[in-house]
């Protein structure tokens, strides 16, 4: 109020991390590692199945967890379903979307990682590629998936902001 805006002035200094980027191609099952634009690793993958596509666009890391209790009732897939799971243990889990897509260590797929989809929707990987990505990576990190039959990324699940075009972000601007 009264045209004061804050009791002191303030110099802040801080120091902005590497720019990873880490690219899912669902048609190749392959995720490509960058690190201000250097590659740094090829990790075989799986992404979501028919009926539990992955999707498309553009996530960032928003949550990590060193171990992970994954539901399939948190998702809405029901108990005793055929598609059900209840995992206690899921290593290296970093979320993607607020409906439950995450990165993540998925040792009981293997055999698929680098072949096919046959996830529920999450990328998962070897739990040693997955420790390794866990290692590197900050809240905030950016991960562009393509190449799946599923819906493209919304503004509202997750943080969605970086699948609006730059022209259309900037028409709400004040400036």
């Amino acid at each position: 109020g009264g045209g004061v805006y804050g009791q002191h002035d303030r110099e802040i200094s801080f120091t902005v991390g590497d720019a990873h980027v880490y690219r899912v191609d669902a048609r190749t099952h392959q995720m490509r590692v960058f690190s201000n634009g250097r590659l740094l690793r090829t990790i075989p993958i799986t992404t979501g199945k028919p009926g539990f596509e992955t999707r498309n666009g553009t996530k960032v890391i928003m949550e990590k967890f060193d171990v992970r209790r994954m539901n399939s009732e948190t998702v809405g897939i029901p108990a005793g379903s055929a598609e059900s799971y209840d995992i206690d243990d899921v290593q290296w889990a970093m979320r993607l979307t607020h409906s439950g897509e995450f990165i993540h260590a998925a040792p009981w797929s293997v055999g698929s990682q680098g072949s096919a989809n046959v996830s529920h929707g999450c990328t998962g990987m070897s739990t040693a590629d997955a420790g390794w990505l866990y290692a590197m990576t900050r809240r905030g990190d950016v991960v562009e998936t393509v190449g799946t039959a599923g819906e493209d990324m919304t503004l509202t699940n997750g943080w969605g902001d970086w699948n609006v075009p730059f022209a259309t972000y900037r028409e709400g601007s004040a400036l």
